[in-house]
């Protein structure tokens, strides 16, 4: 009897055995699954740096890029801006110097107007004066027809002017908001 109950605590031992070795083979399988995945995670950490540290790169390159491009951008348009400018200053020292010639225009006549009149009073013909009267307001209202024709093209070709600063300030501002 007694050997009979020594062979079966011996079988329960050699059951609570085989489980406690189904539990070891578990565990160990349990830790080589967990130095797998700390493994691949070490891969996929290394990984990331190398992803972080291209795009830090290729963004620091854009910006770069960014940067000059503006600036060439921006050189380019003040550069415009200056021989439009230079333009608009040569027209209208142009314009100016052809006002100029008109007026110097408009006084001889006014001189010689005087100048007929001086001779008209000297001569007295009452109805050669009355004709040669006539012909002088002619004059002098195609010489204001011209004047006012000349006044308002100097203000169209101001207005024209005003607008094409207005554009190129509008455009520069434009390009400089486009590229922020």
């Amino acid at each position: 009897m007694l050997d009979q109950e020594i062979n079966e605590q011996l079988g329960h031992l050699q059951n609570e055995l085989k489980r406690l070795k189904t539990v070891t083979d578990y565990i160990d399988g349990a830790k080589e699954n967990s130095i797998s995945i700390i493994t691949e995670l070490e891969k996929v950490q290394q990984n990331y740096a190398v992803y972080t540290d291209k795009i830090f790169n290729l963004y620091k390159q854009y910006v770069t890029d960014l940067k000059q491009n503006t600036e060439i951008q921006i050189n380019d348009g003040v550069l415009k801006f200056e021989t439009t400018g230079n333009k608009i200053d040569t027209t209208n020292k142009e314009k100016l110097v052809e006002t100029k010639r008109l007026l110097e225009q408009y006084k001889k006549i006014v001189e010689a107007t005087d100048n007929l009149v001086v001779t008209l009073e000297a001569v007295d013909f009452p109805s050669r004066l009355s004709a040669i009267d006539n012909n002088q307001n002619e004059n002098q209202k195609n010489v204001l027809q011209r004047l006012d024709k000349q006044d308002k093209e100097i203000k169209l070709l101001k207005t024209v002017l005003f607008v094409i600063c207005g554009l190129i300030v509008f455009g520069t501002v434009a390009t400089i908001l486009v590229l922020r």
